[in-house]
């Protein structure tokens, strides 16, 4: 059991922070003080269901708390760097849920506010820290030179009903900041950012809907010897997974990212199996890695991940822009 217990602050009341929950009490040396949500009512009825104390409608007076450790940010897209800038500046660690930031200025700025006050702050993107995806990770080099790239996530979003319904839901708001590549395509961005470093290209070719926003997508990134290949959906769903291809064989799962599934492969020849257990919650692989990094000062961690997230967040934003 750990002897230190970082106390969170959480921010929103959406079907992601249920399971965010979960993780943070499945995860030694976390626990959840308080939860924020605009509207009191409906925090204090999500605090109750998930074994949280309190709540409170108070953004400014909870980031002023000295009981409180970290912020952990699961707003919709567009607040996510106002919040956390503003939780940093007030000396809390933070931890943003996915997309930290649209764009590489949002991320610099949250960078500069943890830097000038001692804190870190990280971008919560599950598929980096699952145990199947770190081994396909150490494997890639016996690829050799990768020939192919293809990355996919995409499914039929539990609010597209509601959307064709003429309804104006958060995920397909682009007032929001949401989308499909920034809510989905983003894990396909962080892994593709992760394995390859930053493309010298960027292309994105979408469906949109009425009010503008990228229902599905294809986004291309272009390295000096590799193009990957991103498809991402929320209108739809898509066989996810992925495939790697290179000189002496290729790496492959076929399911979401987000949880990473059992992956199979061929190299040299011989096949290749990946199974390593992955929990009952996806969230407590991240969650032990930033807590660890928090209690241990472990700059080098945060150095790490402020490029991994920049680095997505400009694609995120140069997609766009197409």
């Amino acid at each position: 059991m750990m002897k230190k217990v970082l106390h969170i602050g959480s921010v929103g009341t959406s079907s992601i922070m249920k399971v965010i929950q979960e993780g943070i009490r499945l995860t030694d040396g976390l626990e959840t003080k308080v939860i924020y949500s605009r509207d009191m009512e409906r925090g204090r009825a999500f605090a109750g269901s998930a074994g949280v104390e309190e709540c409170c409608d108070d953004y400014e007076a909870m980031i002023a708390r000295e009981d409180l450790d970290i912020i952990y940010i699961a707003s919709p897209n567009c607040f996510h760097a106002q919040q956390a800038v503003r939780a940093l500046e007030r000396g809390k660690h933070v931890i943003v849920e996915k997309p930290a930031a649209v764009s590489g200025g949002e991320l610099r700025e949250m960078e500069a506010a943890a830097r000038q006050n001692g804190v870190f702050f990280f971008e919560a993107i599950t598929t980096l820290f699952m145990p199947n995806y770190t081994v396909c990770r150490n494997m890639l080099p016996r690829l050799g030179r990768l020939t192919g790239a293809d990355i996919c996530f995409g499914r039929y979003s539990s609010k597209y009903d509601d959307y064709l319904a003429g309804k104006n839901p958060n995920i397909f708001n682009p007032e929001m900041k949401a989308g499909a590549l920034n809510d989905m395509g983003i894990y396909c961005i962080h892994m593709a950012v992760d394995l390859f470093g930053a493309p010298q290209q960027v292309s994105y070719e979408a469906e949109y809907g009425p009010n503008g926003i990228d229902l599905c997508g294809t986004l291309l990134l272009e390295y000096p010897e590799l193009v990957c290949r991103i498809t991402t959906s929320k209108d739809r769903d898509l066989k996810c997974g992925f495939r790697l291809e290179g000189e002496n064989g290729f790496l492959a799962s076929e399911g979401e990212l987000n949880v990473f599934p059992a992956c199979y492969g061929e190299i040299g020849g011989a096949s290749v199996t990946i199974n390593e257990p992955t929990g009952e919650n996806r969230m407590v692989h991240e969650l032990a890695r930033f807590r660890d990094a928090i209690l241990n000062c472990d700059t080098e961690f945060f150095d790490r991940m402020c490029r991994q997230s920049r680095e997505a967040a400009e694609i995120l934003e140069r997609a766009h822009q197409n």
